[in-house]
């Protein structure tokens, strides 16, 4: 913003000073004008009788009737001069309204400006989400556009160079944990096996969620044939979960986005459901393949309902354990699938969460 405002100031000044230079110009022409027509008359040479109105009447009746008085025999440089500083003495009044008129338009000129200046600045601000399909071609200033269009493959350069960074860094976690879990196996050290699970599933999380729906080759996946696995895993921990699903279910993701946005649900679900029984369903509708996740828990706040599927939002901030990064990961699940997410929930009476993806 100071850098903004210094830029404004800096055209102010330079607009400010074109006036002034203008100014300048002008009274020494109008000046110019005075001295050239001063000597003018200062070349001229001879003498100028004035005649009052009833002298010009008694000339034109008898020649004889006017007489001249010396006293007002005027010289023609006199004359001149007497004329020449009334013409500029007239002029200084619309000279002066010219000037005004020049610093007025000016002024009015460098306001458009920067008011057009601002535009192009707003938009190429908006343009800057280079995660979506911003254009350079929309921007009207063409410095602005190569800058723009520069700055956006620098930065994806950048991401995918993040993204694979994660990418190898996860996997090579994961090859290390699936290491250390079967070493703990053979060991007959499974009591610790489960959290290595969930530092698995959160590395899963992590993964999901550096991807982009550009850069991600996607596959057939059955969602039913993931939601029972799910189901399953789950159903060891609690065994209040119901599955139901019809046949047809196959979408273009990925199996871990669907299998880490369902466990994500059921965690949920486990967590405020109160024990209370967890239904899950799969169903292809209108040529879209829904799941939903329901449970009779302790619900969601009407106010927050729409918040909760924000990236780190959680209803409890207090004890910082909520609906967090899980539900984001849903949400962006969906985004990579391109589909939606959404909840309905009472509170006191439970919530249902959707996950609707495109058929196959």
């Amino acid at each position: 913003m100071g850098r903004l405002s210094q830029t404004h100031i800096r055209t102010g000044i330079a607009i400010l000073i074109y006036s002034l230079i203008i100014t300048v110009l002008f009274s020494v022409v109008m000046i110019l004008f005075r001295d050239t027509a001063t000597n003018t008359a200062y070349n001229s040479s001879g003498t100028l009788y004035q005649l009052s109105d009833e002298e010009i009447v008694a000339a034109i009746i008898d020649k004889n009737a006017v007489s001249i008085q010396e006293s007002r025999l005027v010289s023609t440089v006199d004359y001149h001069s007497e004329h020449i500083m009334q013409i500029f003495s007239r002029l200084i009044p619309y000279a002066l309204i010219f000037l005004i008129l020049l610093f007025a338009t000016s002024l009015a000129f460098w306001t458009f400006l920067r008011h057009a200046y601002d535009r192009q600045a707003s938009r190429l601000a908006e343009n800057l989400d280079f995660t979506g399909e911003s254009d350079s071609s929309k921007i009207e200033n063409p410095t602005l556009a190569r800058a723009h269009g520069k700055l956006k493959a620098k930065f994806r350069e950048q991401l995918d160079d993040s993204k694979r960074l994660y990418s190898y860094l996860s996997h090579e976690q994961k090859n290390a944990l699936s290491i250390l879990r079967t070493n703990m196996e053979l060991n007959e050290q499974s009591e610790f096996t489960a959290q290595l699970g969930d530092i698995s599933d959160s590395i899963d999380d992590v993964l999901t969620l550096s991807e982009s729906e550009d850069s991600s080759i996607k596959g057939i996946v059955d969602v039913s044939l993931i939601c029972a696995e799910v189901c399953d895993k789950y159903s060891k921990i609690a065994g209040n979960i119901v599955f139901e699903f019809d046949e047809e279910t196959e979408i273009w993701a990925k199996q871990r986005w669907i299998y880490r946005a369902v466990s994500n649900l059921l965690d949920n679900a486990l967590k405020y459901g109160e024990n209370k029984p967890i239904i899950v369903t799969v169903k292809n509708q209108h040529n879209s393949v829904v799941v939903s996740v329901q449970d009779n828990g302790i619900g969601i706040p009407y106010e927050t309902q729409e918040k909760i599927f924000s990236h780190n939002y959680r209803v409890n901030e207090l004890n910082q354990d909520g609906y967090g990064i899980g539900l984001s990961l849903v949400s962006h699940v969906c985004d990579l699938c391109c589909g939606f997410a959404l909840v309905e929930s009472t509170p006191g009476e439970g919530s249902t969460f959707y996950i609707s993806f495109p058929a196959a």
